[in-house]
């Protein structure tokens, strides 16, 4: 029993020897460590209160002397302090203190169970952490939206109704914004890691909400959304979802009296309410008059063209050149796809566009109204040569095509076979554009490469030219200013 009691002061005494003399040993009984380190400093300021000092100067537990009487450090106390490790326990700080400050980490266990004015002072080295400012995001011009991180990205976008369609690429996308002849629904800019606003983009975003269209500005991964938007094909980060271009279904032409009209009239064909609404009931059609003279209205009828790359720059060659309206006949043309739009670059926003389900019925009425059908196909041998001034003679004397006497309308096939022969038994004339290696005896066996014709494209806006008989625009080459020595 002797022993288990002592356990407490023995363990102490070997810790802190100075504070505990070997007759305590015997006769007191310490409930902790705690406890005995208290007695044993209340004991030492008791013994230390009142011992006179050599110099004469009374201390006591509060009170510390002058600098002038304190004893000097001698050279070797000095440099032993400086010699003694951080880690030591350091007995006359301990004495005067009683903190543990300087305790080793390792025997610094029992330091959280200090009980008063200490325990709730805060370490000196631990200071309160402060608390990151995040700046507010100023909207600009450039960049009005703070990039939203840690969003997760949809999968797929669904349409906002099953008539839309995404529209993509800066040209298609303005065009589609300026003209609105569609029901425009979303407007998606996408912008990179640190991106602005580019200016084309920030007009766009600018014409959208002053028409009240919702703008949505992308960033991170929705490149990979607009990807799939787009199918795959590039958009430029421009986006937007719209409603179906309209297409006027028409069953024929009406009578043009003169070229002093300034429009045309079309008998148009059945749709539905919802058709209706996206497509209009208007049949008067303007007719684009150069500035220096006037002429019958031109159309361009299409039959059979299957690719959109070609689809879409014929739509861009006829609304550059003054086509008055573009008719679709047949029933495996390609549709006005967003590849086709972005192909017209954004002509085909613009650009009246007719549907034609019966065209046989369709070119039978509007030749009784007056219109004259000109099939275009590769040269034959016995192709007549007409120079393009003169093709606006006379259609009674059959001098010349008679363009400038007659509304025109320009009938082009496919890129393979052409013009269907149903469509072109009932045309007035065939048209051709000559090659240069064209021989009026052998026609194509003349040309070892066997080229005889040209891309449907390129053809038709050749014929538009020379129907519409578009003056060649010169000027004078712009002098290079001299710079200054």
């Amino acid at each position: 029993m002797l022993t288990s009691s002592l356990t407490t002061p023995v363990r102490s005494y070997f810790r802190f020897p100075r504070l505990f003399s070997p007759p305590h040993l015997a006769s007191v009984r310490y409930a902790s460590l705690n406890s005995a380190i208290g007695r044993g400093i209340r004991r030492t300021r008791a013994n230390v209160k009142d011992s006179p000092r050599e110099d004469g100067y009374r201390q006591n537990a509060r009170s510390s002397p002058p600098k002038e009487s304190r004893p000097p450090r001698t050279e070797d106390r000095r440099r032993n302090e400086e010699k003694r490790p951080m880690s030591d326990f350091d007995e006359d700080e301990f004495i005067k203190t009683g903190k543990f400050r300087a305790l080793p980490r390792e025997h610094q266990k029992f330091s959280g169970n200090r009980k008063g004015r200490d325990a709730d002072e805060p370490q000196q080295n631990q200071r309160p952490k402060k608390a990151e400012k995040i700046k507010p995001h100023r909207s600009t011009e450039t960049l009005p939206e703070r990039v939203k991180e840690n969003v997760k990205v949809p999968d797929t976008l669904p349409y906002t109704s099953p008539a839309s369609e995404f529209i993509y690429g800066t040209s298609a996308v303005e065009a589609a914004l300026r003209c609105s002849r569609r029901k425009l629904y979303t407007l998606y800019l996408y912008l990179s890691a640190g991106e602005e606003l580019s200016p084309s983009k920030n007009a766009l975003r600018k014409i959208a909400l002053a028409k009240d269209i919702k703008v949505k500005l992308a960033f991170g991964d929705w490149d990979r959304l607009l990807d799939k938007m787009s199918a795959g094909r590039p958009h430029n980060g421009c986006i937007v979802e719209a409603s179906h271009l309209p297409q006027l279904p028409v069953k024929s032409l009406k009578k043009v009296d003169s070229v002093e009209e300034d429009h045309f009239s079309v008998e148009l064909g059945s749709q539905s309410r919802e058709e209706a609404m996206v497509n209009g009931m208007n049949n008067r059609i303007a007719i684009h008059h150069s500035k220096d003279r006037r002429r019958f209205p031109v159309l361009l009828l299409l039959d059979g063209v299957v690719d959109p790359g070609n689809l879409g720059a014929i739509i861009r060659s006829s609304y550059y050149l003054g086509v008055d309206a573009i008719i679709f006949a047949g029933k495996n043309s390609a549709p006005l796809s967003p590849v086709t739009i972005k192909a017209s670059a954004g002509a085909a926003e613009n650009m009246t566009l007719f549907d034609v389900r019966n065209e046989v019925e369709f070119i039978q009425r509007s030749k009784e109204n007056g219109w004259r059908f000109y099939a275009a196909d590769a040269p034959g041998p016995g192709s007549t040569f007409v120079d393009s001034l003169s093709a606006g003679g006379d259609a009674a004397t059959g001098s010349g095509l008679g363009i400038a006497q007659a509304p025109s309308v320009i009938m082009m096939g496919s890129e393979g076979a052409g013009l269907s022969n149903h469509i072109k038994s009932h045309a007035d004339s065939i048209v051709s554009i000559p090659g240069s290696r064209f021989s009026g005896e052998l026609g194509v066996e003349a040309d070892p490469a066997r080229v005889d014709s040209l891309n449907v494209s390129v053809a038709a806006a050749l014929l538009m030219e020379m129907f519409l008989r578009v003056p060649l625009a010169v000027s004078d080459v712009p002098q290079k200013e001299k710079t200054r020595a």
